[in-house]
């Protein structure tokens, strides 16, 4: 008599002996695996990131929805600072991957963290250009030097 094959019987890609799977298949999985966790925190990081600025204008107190509030003005600079925390917490994450050894993603968030934390720097810079306004020139005292050394039309004061 013969014996009746085991129930259910395995799939001939994974042996039913205990076998791991194939090499070429394993590493295909993990970097598709990878490649879908990149994709995940770079949606939680653009979110988070966008959650970040829309609080920091609340706390300067920008109102969103009312037509009559004076919002004319608001300082951006709290805003960008909350973007640049986000960007940090990102960069730490990235360590955190590259030591589970998962170097698509943690790739992709250096890159993220990276460019928050730029992006939130130019926007405080160029909001700290803009808050404090350019000194207005003002006139030469007379009988100041000429400028480049030639005849006295040139000079400022003669």
């Amino acid at each position: 008599m013969t014996t009746p094959p085991s129930w259910p019987t395995p799939h001939p890609s994974h042996p039913g002996d205990g076998r791991p799977l194939l090499p070429q298949r394993h590493e295909w999985i993990r970097t598709g695996a990878d490649i879908g966790l990149a994709i995940g925190l770079l949606v939680i990081d653009a979110v988070a990131s966008l959650v970040a600025f829309v609080l920091g204008l609340e706390a300067v107190g920008y109102t969103m929805f009312d037509a009559a509030a004076d919002d004319s003005s608001p300082s951006l600079a709290r805003p960008f600072g909350y973007v640049a925390v986000v960007g940090g917490i990102v960069l730490v994450s990235a360590l955190l991957l590259f030591r589970a050894r998962v170097i698509i993603s943690g790739g992709v968030q250096v890159l993220a963290g990276l460019g928050l934390v730029i992006a939130a720097l130019a926007g405080m810079h160029y909001e700290d250009r803009e808050a404090r306004p350019q000194p207005a020139p003002t006139a030469p005292a007379p009988g100041s030097p000429c400028r480049s050394g030639g005849d006295s039309s040139e000079c400022l004061g003669g």
